[in-house]
């Protein structure tokens, strides 16, 4: 019987827009604030001396384009509802001598029907069915994930606000979550003091996974540079 194996995954069009996709993508190259909330004092240290790590591949690239325009589309939903989206893209930033922490916020709101006169910081997620339905039975913004928790504390707190609206739109049937969220000062001031303490340690600090097969630093963009023995960077090349 002929092989016709070769069949099975030839390239095509999607295989060219996946590529296309990863071609246009450029690296952050710093430690951003939707990062900041990772649990891992190491990511940290990582991410903010530039260390890329593995690159998503042009599916996951895709995802994130959806998020933007799921994001556009809750903006134009809230100003049919009456409220005033303003200041997206506005940056934030956080400063310790020379080192710098910033991110950009999706906007904030006025206008919401929960309390008209408040500006809320504007947060917008999208989720598929799966981890929708995952935080309507946690119903919590924080328990359902941490790292986006603590990315809206320090935007809300670097804006001098007191609250924020997070949005998450479920990618599956359109359902719509939303969740008010107060500022936890004195909480976002000790994780500020935590990951500045991280990204400023001389050598690398102790990694959250104890082992190289645990399913955290398996999925992990950091697992190759973490667990296998290499130089260090050079300190000129540190962006502190």
């Amino acid at each position: 019987m002929a092989d016709l194996s070769f069949l099975q995954r030839l390239p095509g069009t999607v295989d060219a827009i996946d590529r296309a996709y990863e071609a246009q993508r450029q690296p952050r190259g710093y430690l951003g604030l939707s990062q900041a909330g990772h649990e891992c004092p190491r990511f940290l240290w990582y991410a903010h001396r530039g260390e890329t790590g593995k690159q998503p591949e042009g599916r996951i690239l895709r995802l994130f384009y959806l998020g933007e325009i799921v994001e556009s589309m809750v903006i134009a939903d809230l100003a049919a509802a009456g409220c005033e989206v303003t200041d997206c893209q506005r940056e934030v930033e956080f400063t310790q001598g020379k080192i710098k922490l910033r991110g950009h916020i999706d906007g904030i709101v006025k206008g919401l029907a929960e309390s008209p006169e408040t500006p809320h910081l504007f947060e917008c997620k999208s989720a598929s069915k799966k981890k929708f339905e995952e935080l309507l039975k946690l119903g919590s913004y924080k328990l359902w994930n941490e790292i986006y928790y603590w990315q809206v504390q320090l935007y809300v707190f670097g804006l001098h606000l007191k609250r924020a609206a997070v949005f998450v739109y479920c990618k599956d049937d359109s359902q719509l979550y939303m969740e008010r969220i107060r500022l936890d000062k004195e909480a976002t001031e000790e994780r500020l003091r935590r990951i500045f303490e991280a990204i400023t340690s001389p050598i690398e600090p102790e990694r959250a996974c104890p082992r190289a097969d645990n399913y955290k630093a398996k999925f992990c963009p950091y697992h190759e540079v973490c667990f296998v023995p290499r130089k260090a960077p050079s300190p000129e090349n540190w962006l502190w």
